[in-house]
């Protein structure tokens, strides 16, 4: 005991000691940030006085930035959730329009301005980092506005579009990236979870408003059209906002039903996992046998190429096949001696009893998988899974490819799984008689592709997966559950 508590101990202390690190590499990560922004903040005011075209800012200047400014905090204040701790805002075109049309140092300036506006209490830090980010990516946003569209391309409109573009591009390259080390640090979400979340979504809103600008821009350069242009600008923003917002809706309304029907699914694979339990304590048989069917069914699924989707429902499918002998009388599910025409069709309904149980009723002549959902289809590869390639099977005769490709594929696992295992009224069988069998009613009782690539499946195997051992039930529930969240 003493031993394990010293180990826990240890591994506490490790983890600790990591978060303390990674705490620390954050803190200077913020630092190094908020120190370049002061740094580029005298480039900035420098390229103001100096540059060509800008000069030093006017009282129009000033109010322009101030409008361009209130106009990024009203944005910031009507931001959406986009991820994990992340949200996105109609910003972006106010930072871009300000840098191009008043220069870097007006961009920089309005950018800020929003950030330190979605100030939340106790986020001090979060803020300064957010906001000198931010103010980064507006001022380089503007510098390479300027620096591209004074380049000559023959056309005014042109150099507005090429240095507009390499703009828009530099915000957003400059707003992923610098969050990417805060975003594994504080949150542990790595750049691909960081971009799908939050930048890949919203792409066609930035690219569909960039272009808007664009033109919005090179009005703006036309004598006389300034002011217009500035009203103009409300225009694109209320637009994105509404865009954003409705966006978002659909986002979460998407997101809150993936989270029902995961919750969902963790119920049902529970319940069927307490179920074959419980049919394990009627006949030990079963759980194993149902154990080895899932892992033929997910390895032949996988020979034969289908899609990681459907290899996941074979794998569940073969689970869940026996799920309908919980309706089983033991004396009949136990018996060692020849069945009856009577109990043999009540082992016959086991079935379409299973696929009764998953989906809460039954099937009414012949099961065709279409527009259903997964429980749907599982009920139905259940269902007819003791059908026979020629149509002799039960309980619905279907054959051939009336016959769900699934229900086949566990038809076989089934079979084989049955030969090489113990039963209370006959000693199990070799493998190489088993596969005999198989490839004897190939054609007949069973699929002949089917059959082939299951048998060259075994023979890849070793002794023991042929002989069906060491398979465990558990383990194949919590592999069924990998296979859902990692497909």
């Amino acid at each position: 005991m003493s031993i394990g508590t010293g180990s826990s101990c240890s591994t506490q202390v490790v983890a600790r000691r990591f978060d303390l690190r990674r705490i620390a590499l954050w803190q200077w990560y913020v630092a190094l940030i908020v120190l370049l922004a002061a740094t580029f903040l005298c480039v900035l005011v420098y390229i103001q006085l100096h540059w060509e075209g800008l000069g030093p800012v006017s009282r129009l200047g000033v109010l322009a930035t101030l409008l361009f400014g209130g106009v990024s905090v009203f944005a910031e204040r009507l931001r959406v959730r986009s991820g994990e701790g992340t949200n996105v805002s109609a910003g972006f075109l106010a930072d871009f329009l300000s840098a191009a049309l008043l220069g870097p140092l007006a961009g920089a300036l309005v950018a800020a301005s929003g950030a330190v506006a979605s100030h939340e209490k106790g986020e001090r830090t979060r803020t300064l980092f957010y906001a000198s980010a931010v103010f980064i990516a507006g001022g380089a946003c503007g510098v390479v506005f300027y620096v591209v569209s004074a380049q000559s391309f023959g056309q005014p409109g042109i150099a507005v579009a090429v240095g507009g573009v390499a703009a828009g591009a530099t915000y957003q390259v400059l707003d992923y990236a610098l969050f990417i080390p805060i975003m594994w640090l504080r949150r542990r979400i790595g750049p691909r979870k960081w971009f799908d979340e939050t930048f890949g979504p919203y792409l066609p809103f930035h690219l569909f408003f960039l272009l808007l600008s664009l033109g919005l821009i090179y009005l703006a350069r036309i004598p006389d059209q300034g002011p217009a242009v500035f009203v103009l600008f409300f225009l694109p923003v209320l637009g994105l906002m509404y865009a954003f917002r409705s966006f978002q809706i659909q986002r979460e309304l998407s997101a809150n039903l993936e989270r029902s029907f995961i919750q969902l699914e963790r119920s049902f694979m529970q319940m069927a996992a307490s179920m074959i339990t419980a049919l394990d304590l009627k006949d030990d048989y079963t759980a194993r046998h149902s154990a080895a069917v899932a892992q033929y069914s997910l390895d032949l699924a996988g020979k034969l190429g289908l899609e990681p989707r459907q290899r996941r429902l074979a794998h569940l499918a073969g689970l869940l096949h026996d799920l309908g002998k919980i309706s089983v009388p033991d004396d009949v599910l136990k018996s060692r001696e020849r069945l009856s025409d009577e109990a043999w069709s009540v082992i016959r309904d086991h079935s379409a009893a299973g696929q009764k149980i998953l989906t809460g009723h039954s099937v009414v002549g012949q099961g065709i998988v279409s527009e259903t959902s997964e429980v749907e289809e599982i009920g139905l590869f259940v269902l007819h899974h003791h059908e026979h390639y020629d149509g002799s099977g039960y309980p619905h005769g279907l054959s051939y490819d009336e016959i769900p490709l699934i229900s086949r594929i566990v038809s076989v696992a089934d079979s084989y799984s049955a030969m090489v295992v113990d039963r209370p009224y006959r000693e199990r069988r070799p493998p190489q008689e088993a596969q005999a069998e198989l490839a004897r009613h190939s054609g007949t009782q069973f699929d002949p592709q089917v059959v082939v690539s299951f048998i060259a499946v075994l023979e890849a195997g070793t002794d023991e997966y042929r002989q069906a051992e060491g398979i465990d039930l558990l383990q194949q529930f919590e592999k069924a559950r990998i296979l859902r969240d990692f497909p």
